[in-house]
């Protein structure tokens, strides 16, 4: 090399080595600095917090418009011809979440709740199906969603049987059975609508006759209970509900009432 290239080589080297050693004095200032210390601290920080949480930030800045309300308990209303069919399956109640713009959220919110429910059975045959609930009184802006969204019911048929009534006193404090003489009504059987299976269950239709505070010759409505083998009450309709039912009292009684 001759030596003009060497000197020019040299001087580049030096002219290098000057700006290298500024740059280093400056990092460790920076660096090494209290305030510039932490001001690095807080941006290495937030690089790194943006890179693990990408996907969390872009969900919130490109769904900020999105917001979702949980509805718990929500009425279902069966519409079905209860007249030939019994229903079962069908919840009383289903939760609801509703999503949607902030603003028609809070007034779904500030309005009175009338959000309902529907599981529609009008066009189903008898037997086991499955209902696809329907909101009902939602805004049409806002998506709703159900749980459950469907469920499975069964539509059974509705019989008709004749039974004979048997009439049956409940007596109040203070009196007992043998106050009382006779009871009688002039109907005598009640027609019960029910599904075949309650119908079977069926062992006795009572008149319920109260006599509570009844000191004399009485007529009263008496209410009519099913009742199964064990006692316990059979849900069925019943036409009459009630039947008018006339008691009397003992002899004996009666004219204890006339001496007092």
């Amino acid at each position: 090399m001759d030596e003009k290239k060497k000197s020019w080589w040299e001087r580049v080297q030096k002219e290098f080595g000057i700006i290298f050693s500024k740059f280093s004095k400056l990092f460790d200032r920076i660096i090494y600095h209290k305030t510039s210390s932490i001001i690095v601290s807080l941006l290495a920080s937030i690089a790194i917090c943006v890179s693990v949480s990408f996907d969390d930030l872009r969900y919130t800045f490109f769904n900020s418009e999105a917001a979702t309300l949980n509805v718990p308990g929500v009425s279902v209303e069966v519409r079905a011809d209860t007249e030939k069919y019994e229903i079962t399956g069908v919840p009383s109640s289903v939760d609801m979440t509703l999503t949607g713009d902030p603003a028609d959220i809070q007034a779904f919110r500030n309005q009175s709740n009338s959000a309902l429910v529907i599981a529609d059975l009008r066009n189903f045959t008898s037997g086991k199906n499955v209902c696809m609930l329907q909101a009902s009184n939602i805004p049409s802006q806002l998506t709703v969603e159900l749980n459950p969204s469907s469920v499975n019911v069964d539509v059974i048929p509705k019989l008709n049987k004749t039974f004979p009534i048997q009439l049956s006193l409940m007596v109040g404090n203070g009196q007992k059975e043998s106050d009382f003489e006779s009871m009688n009504s002039m109907t005598k059987t009640v027609m019960v609508k029910a599904t075949q299976e309650k119908l079977n269950s069926i062992r006795m239709i009572n008149a319920i006759v109260d006599t509570t505070g009844q000191v004399g010759d009485f007529e009263t409505e008496a209410p009519l209970v099913a009742y199964d083998s064990s006692g316990n009450r059979v849900d069925v309709e019943m036409n009459p509900k009630t039947i008018r039912v006339s008691v009397k009292v003992k002899t004996q009684q009666n004219d204890a009432n006339k001496g007092d």
